[in-house]
């Protein structure tokens, strides 16, 4: 027997609770966690956690979603995630509300007249479909192009890869994806010689100084965020170092903050290098 929906009422309750337990995160975002939401999580009734990723921003936290009827109703950090430790911010908490948003579309959209008028999906997919191979036939097959989101999966980017460059016959594809870290390889390449961070989240439980450059993590990615200040939580010697434009959450946090101009980075960075040198703290490899 199927259990009965729940109500609009005890739903909205429900996900009230959830989106509560982020109050006390609203100066450093993400600072809730895993014993305090699975208490507060007990009072949602007889739900059923599911493991998901959180796809908000490219930490990864692990998520648990609570499912009710197969309708998603809350969510929680989890505990037994590496990356966020039961943690979750405000980006994360929000996922439930953000699939049941009164303006979120359900319908695609077509502008008839000068109005966007919902339609079908059978009637949008032929539109597209008649105005790509109407300017395939006018201008030729490089006169279209496909822009995908970062959020695509493997599977989405194969099957759109197919599409173009296979059926369609052109190199028109792009992703934001490769957009958006295009400059993040390049500074990974020069840097440190491969396109990958020297690191990984392990590294913040030893650090003694963190410096953020340019780089809001506390709102961007409060999560890791919090790592740091429960890293220097637990040691006193460990000291974060903020250089920015203006002042954020991360500055305020921080133990020490350098405002600088923007687009003056540069003349940072060859200081820094200046002293490096001038005082002789390069590490010479000499097995190399």
């Amino acid at each position: 027997m199927i259990k009965k929906v729940t109500s609009r009422r005890a739903f909205l309750k429900k996900m009230a609770a959830a989106s509560a337990m982020t109050a006390a995160a609203s100066f450093f975002p993400g600072i809730v966690f895993a014993a305090e939401q699975i208490t507060n999580a007990e009072s949602f009734g007889d739900l059923k956690w599911n493991k998901a990723p959180c796809r908000f921003c490219g930490v990864g936290c692990g998520v648990l979603i609570g499912m009710e009827n197969n309708k998603a109703v809350a969510v929680k950090g989890d505990p037994n995630s590496s990356v966020n430790k039961g943690l979750c911010c405000v980006k994360g908490y929000h996922q439930t509300i953000c699939m049941y948003a009164e303006d979120r579309l359900t319908k695609p959209l077509v502008k008839k007249n000068g109005t966007y008028v919902e339609t079908s999906m059978e009637e949008a997919l032929d539109l597209v479909a008649s105005k790509m191979k109407e300017t395939i036939e006018l201008h030729g097959k490089d006169a279209v192009a496909m822009y995908t989101s970062g959020q695509s999966t493997i599977p989405e980017g194969y099957v759109a890869s197919k599409f173009m460059k296979g059926a369609i016959g052109t190199n028109n594809l792009d992703c934001n994806a490769r957009l958006c870290m295009a400059s993040a390889v390049t500074g990974f390449l020069t840097s440190f010689g491969a396109d990958e961070p020297m690191g990984c989240y392990d590294d913040i439980d030893e650090a003694d100084v963190f410096i953020t450059w340019g780089n809001n993590m506390a709102e961007m990615h409060p999560v890791l965020f919090s790592r740091l200040l429960d890293r220097r939580l637990n040691d006193s010697s460990v000291k974060i170092v903020d250089l920015t434009t203006r002042t954020t959450r991360t500055s305020t946090a921080s133990d020490k903050v350098m405002y600088f101009n923007p687009q003056t980075d540069l003349a940072i960075a060859n200081a820094i290098c200046y002293e490096i040198i001038e005082n002789n703290w390069v590490h010479e490899n000499k097995s190399v």
